[in-house]
């Protein structure tokens, strides 16, 4: 797996891109990395392209993603767009660990879809 973690300054958001088999392991490193970013932003959003990612853990491993999440400073009041090539059974499922966690993350297909969705509440203000 390779992924790259940027702050969008113009958007305030952090902006990752992952490619390859992702899994708890893959995320141990992404989510650290990610939470810096966040914390030294002060940013409370994160857009995610995984369009060229398959997710490829085990249903028990996905359930402890949110809490690593957690533990790495992605707090679950930080909004989460993850832009995917198929909503397939595993990121649906990942999707729905992530809201019964309490956290506020959802499925695209589109990025522009996505990057809408995460600045909705920025264009009504």
């Amino acid at each position: 797996m390779a992924f790259t973690v940027k702050y969008d300054e113009e958007r305030d958001c952090v902006c990752v891109s992952v490619k390859g088999a992702f899994n708890l392991v893959a995320m141990r490193s992404l989510s650290t990395e990610v939470g810096t970013h966040l914390e030294e932003n002060q940013c409370n959003c994160i857009l995610n392209d995984m369009r060229n990612a398959s997710l490829i853990d085990t249903i028990t491993n996905t359930w402890f993603m949110p809490g690593m999440a957690l533990r790495s400073g992605i707090h679950r009041r930080i909004k989460r767009a993850l832009v995917v090539s198929d909503i397939s059974q595993e990121f649906l499922f990942l999707e729905t660990v992530f809201l019964n966690s309490g956290n506020i993350v959802k499925l695209f297909l589109d990025i522009d879809d996505a990057r809408n969705w995460l600045f909705i509440d920025r264009i009504e203000q």
